[in-house]
């Protein structure tokens, strides 16, 4: 009788530990948490990249795969009742419990076709137009994505594809921006046997005079057919026929290398030779601009620096109040993600055990 007695109070103390339900309110702080921490590693690794850019080091990237978290909660208690034979007259009472947390983090390393199809090849114009459709503006897309249309060049800040650009490119960019924005020009994506084709719809619907003067000259600059509405987007550097408008887009590498013009480097490290100077000019025309980081021995404040990192004895970090920076991060966070065969990479898959 004793020991049923001793069973039961025991068990009575081990239900309410389970009753807990410790799982479900853990999915909401470590659901926030894992994400809040693989976002932060995802621009540090794009910040690091970009500082090794300048210094001519190899960039790296590691995609976090998959985040598995199970939980243990145990806990066990037992009663002792008083034993009349014996000289203990008072009951005892023992309870102990134990909490542990197993994450299992996977993380691949980006190489091989991976590597060569995400960084190395050029961006496929398909996904540009994906970013501009989810609502980017197209003359912030186009600025760094693309190098020519319709043989009008970009600048390009980077050693080995240096040059100057045509200023026609940076005022067609901005009449495509003015002319987005009234809804006189839209992006669609066909669907076609072999694969998607973009095209640049110009709208036919009642427009002011200055939206029709912004059309026309935006057409005669790329020498469109000034009748035609719709155009087709193809990759390459020379258009085929006026009905065609042809990008020739950048690799994310490169768009990389070109957003790496905006570091700062210390002038140290650029006497001795470690890290390529700056180029003459790191602004582009117009309102466009590129990722600004700053550079100290120091580590910055938190409150001020949206990341940071730290690279060859130097600090790196993004003005916390510099919004178009941190735009510009953001922005080659995004293109990255649409960088492999021109479709998304599947984002980490988090997974959490119930207890």
């Amino acid at each position: 009788m004793r020991s049923l007695r001793a069973l039961t109070l025991g068990a009575a103390l081990v239900l309410p530990g389970c009753a807990l339900r410790v799982g479900p309110k853990m999915i909401p702080r470590d659901r926030f948490d894992y994400s809040a921490a693989i976002s932060s590693s995802w621009q540090t690794q794009m910040l690091a990249n970009l500082v090794k850019m300048r210094y001519e080091d190899a960039p790296f990237f590691m995609d976090v795969a998959q985040v598995v978290t199970a939980y243990t909660w145990e806990a066990t208690g037992t009663i002792t009742t008083p034993d009349w034979n014996s000289i203990l007259k008072a009951p005892g009472a023992a309870a102990s419990g134990r909490w542990a947390e197993s994450p299992t983090i996977t993380m691949n390393p980006l190489t091989g076709d991976k590597f060569t199809k995400s960084l190395l090849q050029p961006v496929p114009p398909v996904s540009i137009f994906e970013m501009v459709q989810a609502g980017w503006p197209i003359d912030t897309v186009f600025a760094l994505a693309v190098r020519s249309i319709n043989g009008l060049h970009a600048l390009s800040h980077m050693q080995v594809l240096k040059r100057q650009a045509d200023p026609e490119f940076y005022q067609l960019l901005t009449l495509m921006r003015d002319l987005q924005e009234s809804d006189s020009i839209a992006m669609r994506v066909i669907a076609g046997e072999k694969e998607e084709q973009p095209e640049i719809v110009f709208s036919a619907g009642a427009q002011d005079d200055e939206t029709k003067a912004k059309s026309r000259e935006l057409r005669t600059m790329l020498g469109l057919d000034l009748e035609a509405s719709e155009f087709k987007i193809a990759f390459g550097a020379v258009q085929l026929n006026d009905k065609e408008i042809a990008l020739a887009t950048r690799s994310i590498l490169e768009i990389i290398g070109e957003s790496a013009a905006g570091v700062e480097i210390p002038e140290a490290d650029v006497k001795e030779g470690r890290a390529t100077p700056s180029p003459d000019s790191i602004s582009l025309p117009g309102p466009f601009s590129l990722v600004r980081v700053h550079s100290g021995t120091g580590k910055p404040n938190d409150r001020d620096a949206a990341v940071s990192v730290r690279y060859r004895g130097h600090w790196f970090w993004v003005d916390d109040r510099d919004v178009p920076s941190k735009r510009g991060l953001t922005f080659l966070l995004m293109l990255a993600t649409l960088a492999e065969s021109g479709t998304s990479i599947t984002p980490p898959l988090l997974t959490i055990s119930k207890p």
